[in-house]
């Protein structure tokens, strides 16, 4: 209808929708394209009852591929805020659901993220948006795991029944993008935990799950990487594991993403690639990887992710005997999670040093 009859203020909502799911089909030029027209016309024309769902497609959508997560931040939280002063509620809580889940994805710390789900959680309930805040229920689940120690008990066995509650949930509604988002949050912290046929089990019900699925949660490309991840472990632990063809569509995928969102990738793909240099035995490549992948992550802000690089970094030296430098490595993990706020993990990670 824009294109026919000239351009009005809902002109600019259907443009950033139109950018959200170029994203889906990874047009990302086209999308970046098509969400500046409908940011100008929301700006020229003055639609700020629309702001709130241009924000949450463009800011939550592209611009979440191009540039750091966290320079969405701040037009992430206005998008909420001008939904909630114009009366569209569900964007808004949109808006603050987007902001949490990039929150976990840029390595903020955790008690910021959780503190900040509780809020938003409140509202949510409290407007009736019940199926916004079930999709915030997975990266819940996640910092809270994240957080407390499995020496607790009583907690972790609460929160695997708030786990196995969730999920039937999501099976009795019959919501595939629900369901895949728990696969996928459970699966990096299962990853991060070292639990790495657990993560497998879950990408490869994920995987089941995408056959039935329209589109796929791609997550800025934080999905393809702890993929990755999850698969080069097993390849380190299992020699029946086929690593080799999985890897390579990641790799693929997360060389395209680098290419369009260097401060969100940079060190992913250096941390991918330094695993698979390890994996192949090339020892003084796979250290340099290891090394520029560490520093990629600290420069673009990503604690939680160096935090993972200096850990697989000490995987890779203990591997190869050197216990000192492993040390070294497992030590500054250990600082990294514990500044990103996982302190169950710091103490999982302190536990299980293997010497």
């Amino acid at each position: 209808l824009t294109l026919h009859n000239g351009v009005c203020k809902e002109s600019c909502v259907a443009l950033a929708s139109c950018s959200y799911f170029l994203c889906e089909f990874q047009d990302f030029k086209g999308a970046e394209y098509v969400g500046g027209l409908s940011i100008g016309i929301l700006e020229k024309l003055k639609a700020q009852e629309h702001l709130s769902q241009v924000y949450i497609c463009t800011f939550g959508g592209i611009f979440g591929w191009i540039r750091n997560f966290r320079l969405n931040f701040e037009n992430l939280l206005l998008g909420y805020k001008v939904g909630m002063q114009t009366g569209d509620i569900h964007h808004a809580m949109f808006n603050a659901s987007s902001y949490i889940k990039n929150s976990f994805f840029s390595g903020l710390n955790l008690r910021e993220v959780e503190k900040n789900i509780e809020k938003f959680g409140k509202e949510m309930t409290e407007y009736n948006q019940k199926a916004v805040y079930k999709s915030m229920l997975p990266v819940k689940q996640a910092v809270s795991d994240l957080i407390f120690s499995a020496q607790d008990t009583l907690l972790m066995a609460k929160n695997s029944l708030v786990q196995n509650a969730l999920f039937q949930q999501v099976v009795e509604e019959n919501s595939p993008v629900g369901a895949s988002d728990i696969y996928i949050f459970c699966g990096i912290v299962a990853y991060i935990y070292n639990h790495y046929e657990l993560a497998a089990d879950l990408v490869r019900k994920r995987h089941e799950l995408e056959k039935i699925m329209s589109r796929r949660s791609l997550w800025s490309g934080v999905t393809a990487f702890y993929d990755g991840l999850i698969f080069l472990a097993m390849a380190h632990n299992s020699t029946e594991f086929e690593w080799s063809s999985k890897i390579s569509n990641v790799m693929s995928n997360v060389k395209k993403f680098e290419q369009i969102g260097k401060s969100n990738n940079e060190h992913k793909l250096l941390l991918l690639e330094a695993e698979i240099k390890s994996r192949m035995g090339e020892k003084d490549n796979a250290l340099k990887k290891y090394q520029l992948a560490i520093v990629a992550a600290e420069k673009n802000g990503f604690t939680h992710e160096q935090a993972i690089a200096n850990e697989r970094a000490a995987d890779f030296f203990l591997r190869n005997n050197d216990k000192a430098t492993a040390s070294q490595y497992y030590g500054e993990a250990n600082s990294l999670y514990l500044k990103w706020g996982a302190q169950g993990k710091a103490d999982d990670l302190c536990k299980n040093i293997p010497f």
